[in-house]
């Protein structure tokens, strides 16, 4: 292994797919997978995530069931897969609308979470639920205590 290996050095191209996994390691890895690594293990699972963080910050590895692509998916959603190449909007059933890439290391589908704007949230908001009564009553509190404090 080399010295000079532990040292990550910054890169502008993380996203040569085509790197071989001991090549990457030893490039980009840390230091810690840099020496398990020389030590004969084999550390899969580690080097995905570290690769994927670096590659794709945000995404994760898709392990349930494939997100199938979107019909007609909110432009919000479309906005954010812009920023990545060959991204596209899908639905999955426990997180929602996710952006997501098929193929990556040409095995993975991987996803990430879309950020709702929060001007979309009040439309998921269930009007009898306690919280909502809550907000609505610390609103009135605020109202009475201040015409209290101006009489």
């Amino acid at each position: 292994m080399n010295e000079n290996s532990l040292d990550r050095s910054p890169t502008e191209n993380l996203l040569d797919l085509h790197l071989d996994k001991d090549t990457w390691i030893y490039t980009y890895g840390s230091a810690q997978l840099q020496q398990v690594r020389s030590f004969g293990y084999e550390c899969d699972k580690r080097y995905l995530q570290e690769r994927l963080k670096a590659e794709y910050p945000g995404f994760k590895i898709n392990t349930g069931s494939n997100a199938n692509k979107l019909d007609f998916p909110p432009m919000y959603a479309i906005r954010e897969s812009l920023r990545w190449t060959d991204a596209y909007i899908a639905k999955q059933y426990i997180h929602g609308e996710v952006v997501a890439i098929d193929n990556y290391l040409g095995i993975y589908q991987i996803v990430k979470k879309t950020a709702k704007p929060w001007y979309l949230l009040y439309k998921n908001i269930n009007p009898n639920h306690p919280l909502v009564y809550c907000i609505l009553a610390a609103i009135w509190m605020g109202v009475i205590f201040s015409v209290a404090i101006w009489l």
